[in-house]
């Protein structure tokens, strides 16, 4: 990603009202001693637009709503990278390596189609290790800076347990990614025909690069899009064409595509379980770890309004003024 240097925003605060009409056009917001491109929020906003449902028409305030959170997110971007980098705290290429490695473990792909796949959604292979060295150097400044002030008690793990697990009602889940292409009821045929075509795309996609959970993140327009799609129900209460869907799936496999009054769906079937039989000892870390990561945000907020208090923002392109 293109970054202005330090002296060119020197340059672009001191100089007269005609070099910062040239100097704005590619400049949307000054943060600090950095800068939030215009190309950034451009590109931020075709990421959220891209999770729209098809068919949807947004309202000029509901585009305004979304680029004003765009705007936002990459101001906190900016905000924390500089506090990373007056900490000194940075990504290695070992960090870097080892959560590639992750990830493709994860979507249970190789580290080679971990690459591709970035590659089929315009990223070569040093912008996608540029882009993963930032999240990781924001969850190191998170985890020093923020995680420090959340607690969780055992007692807050056990009530977790026991309204997922223990007082659960009897009977097998069934885990799944989940991807949906939301299609209202009143969308004209030429319109849902677009949206099955397009859902059929992305299950060819799923099935060749294995990476049905970034799809999910990208284009689903579920609760759980953010999570990969990863959804889990009880298979008493699934409606029956997604359980004669998933019914017979191998660990790993997609099914085709499964409409219903929310749109068009795809499963990827992960593995049943019955939470009778889950004990505490096996899930404990895992729900504390949920735990300190919901509780995360929150205060993550707050100390993302103590860090913007002791820096310089400014909104400069008109258009987003």
């Amino acid at each position: 990603m293109r970054r202005t240097p330090c002296l060119l925003v020197l340059f672009f605060l001191a100089t007269c009202a005609v070099a910062r009409a040239e100097v704005i056009d590619g400049v949307a917001v000054i943060v600090g001693d950095d800068v939030v491109l215009l190309s950034e929020v451009r590109a931020a906003m075709q990421s959220v637009l891209a999770r729209v449902p098809q068919g949807q028409t947004l309202t000029g305030e509901e585009m305004q709503q979304l680029r004003d959170s765009a705007v936002k997110g990459l101001i906190d971007d900016k905000l924390v990278l500089q506090v990373a980098k007056k900490q000194g705290t940075s990504a290695s290429e070992e960090d870097i390596d080892a959560a590639v490695n992750g990830i493709a473990q994860e979507e249970s792909m190789t580290v080679d189609a971990i690459y591709a796949a970035a590659e089929q959604q315009g990223l070569a292979r040093g912008a996608y290790r540029e882009q993963l060295a930032k999240q990781i150097t924001r969850m190191k400044v998170v985890s020093g800076s923020v995680q420090g002030r959340v607690r969780v008690r055992d007692e807050d793990v056990r009530k977790l347990y026991d309204e997922r697990y223990g007082n659960a009602k009897p009977g097998e889940r069934i885990r799944v990614l989940h991807i949906l292409i939301a299609v209202p009821p009143d969308t004209p045929p030429e319109k849902r025909a677009q949206a099955r075509e397009f859902a059929l795309k992305l299950r060819d996609q799923a099935r060749e690069t294995g990476d049905f959970g970034a799809l999910a993140r990208k284009y689903s327009a579920a609760p759980t899009a953010q999570q990969g799609g990863l959804t889990v129900f009880r298979e008493a209460d699934a409606p029956e064409a997604i359980k004669s869907a998933v019914a017979g799936l191998k660990p790993g496999e997609i099914t085709d595509v499964i409409e219903n009054s929310h749109g068009d769906n795809l499963f990827q079937y992960l593995d049943r379980f019955d939470p009778a039989s889950v004990p505490f000892e096996q899930v404990a870390d895992k729900l504390r770890a949920e735990l300190v990561e919901r509780r995360t945000m929150p205060e993550f907020e707050k100390w993302m309004v103590e860090v913007r208090k002791g820096r310089y923002v400014e909104v400069v392109a008109p258009e987003l003024q």
